[in-house]
């Protein structure tokens, strides 16, 4: 049996100032021997534990070659030194009081809203504004169909027309009626007389005593008539004044000067009593209605100031008084509801979310100049010095902004330097020097 005398020879190679220990891809001279299968069997153990060990220590060459394959025979390159920034006001973070306030969420809305309504059954044949437009009180918004009232219109103008009539014939009645009476009434005094003198007979004086009787019954017959009629009259002028009113609902007009907010109705629609059709906000007076904490709402009364933030209109801070305030809390969400009174502004609008402030006190916090707070689209960072004085841009959670300052909530401890007025500039890297 021969022995396989084959030991793989190793080419060394200098990699970028390594001791020549480093392999060199071609690891392997020539190929190994493969014993035939007798002489597999007829090996003795020492010979396959030389084998196996031989194995290994070709693994232990491959492994260590690929880990340094990558060595080109050239020097790391070193890293080169951080460019140097001057003229960068950098400052140390401090601690300081701020005023400790209670916020409150909430949307804005108008101070006077009107919702038109129908007030009469009718079909929709014109509607004169769309949404967004401004309108003027008294100004035409929706037509229905005025045919059925306009004939009810009519029929009590004719009404009111026949009582006149009536009134005038039973005034020329009791004209005459009174007239009669009182040449009746002459009459009996004359006859009463002569019947003392006796004069007249008896039968002759119960004659127009009993005309005269019959005289003044007619008289207060026809005056009982005319109080009829008069009834009539009004009665017929009422319902011609009712016929009026109703008639002129066919014609919605806006009861408020302001801006269509809603427009909920399209020509040809039946409209109903008390179907809304255009809603109308007044543009003059806004308010934001806000929801405080049941166990904050102690601390705002009425007539309380308030910093008021609107989400839509970004870098503009408004001063509110509480107008109104519910004098208990909601039993569902423990919250009292306020309405806070704005200043006139024209880009407010009704339903945009904004956040008050009602001042409680002091705190302290971390603040920083507007200036030093870096806008990375929804994120917000700042530079920080290192130990070495290397700027790096960090992360950081704005808080609620108080004049030309903001909170910084997180991402940044006191004491640490923090670059104040980067500009534009890219700083990241480099290295800060006054």
């Amino acid at each position: 049996m021969r022995r396989s005398n084959f030991t793989p020879r190793v080419s060394t190679l200098e990699c970028g100032g390594l001791p020549p220990l480093c392999p060199s891809r071609s690891l392997l001279r020539g190929p190994a021997r493969q014993a035939s299968p007798q002489q597999s069997r007829s090996k003795p153990p020492h010979s396959k534990a030389r084998a196996g060990a031989r194995a290994t220590a070709m693994l232990a060459v491959l492994a260590l070659a690929m880990a340094l394959a990558g060595c080109g025979g050239k020097e790391v390159a070193k890293a080169p030194a951080a460019a140097v920034v001057k003229g960068v006001r950098v400052e140390q973070v401090k601690v300081e009081s701020m005023p400790d306030e209670i916020v409150a969420p909430g949307t804005v809305a108008s101070a006077v809203t009107a919702q038109v309504a129908a007030r009469v059954m009718g079909t929709v044949t014109a509607v004169h504004v769309r949404e967004g437009d401004a309108v003027k009180a008294g100004q035409a918004l929706v037509t229905l169909d005025e045919r059925e009232l306009a004939e009810r219109r009519a029929a009590a103008r004719a009404a009111v027309e026949e009582a006149s009539h009536a009134r005038e014939e039973v005034a020329r009645t009791v004209a005459a009626a009174q007239a009669q009476a009182d040449v009746m009434q002459k009459t009996y005094q004359r006859f009463a007389a002569l019947r003392d003198t006796k004069s007249v007979s008896p039968q002759e004086f119960d004659e127009v005593n009993a005309k005269n009787r019959a005289a003044q019954e007619g008289l207060a017959a026809a005056k009982a008539k005319q109080q009829q009629v008069a009834a009539r009259v009004e009665r017929a002028q009422a319902e011609a004044h009712a016929a009026e009113t109703v008639a002129g609902y066919a014609r919605l007009v806006a009861p408020i000067s302001g801006v269509v907010v809603r427009r909920m109705v399209e020509p040809g629609a039946m409209a109903a009593p008390g179907m809304p059709l255009v809603v109308l906000e007044d543009t003059a007076r806004y308010r934001i209605e806000v929801t405080i904490d049941a166990s904050a709402a102690a601390n705002v009364k009425r007539g309380s100031k308030a910093r008021v933030e609107l989400d839509a209109l970004p870098g503009k801070t408004f001063t509110g008084t509480v107008a109104e305030m519910e004098a208990g809390a909601d039993a569902a969400s423990h919250t009292v509801r306020a309405r806070i009174e704005l200043p006139h502004d024209a880009a407010i609008r009704s339903g945009l979310f904004g956040r008050a402030w009602f001042a409680h006190g002091e705190r302290k916090a971390i603040a920083l100049p507007q200036g030093a707070i870096l806008h990375r689209g929804q994120l917000h960072g700042v530079y920080v010095l290192d130990g070495e004085g290397i700027a790096r841009l960090r992360m950081v959670m704005l808080g609620r902004s108080l004049g030309d300052r903001v909170e910084i909530l997180s991402g940044l401890d006191a004491g640490e330097r923090v670059v104040m007025q980067p500009a534009n500039r890219e700083l990241d890297g480099k290295r800060v020097e006054k």
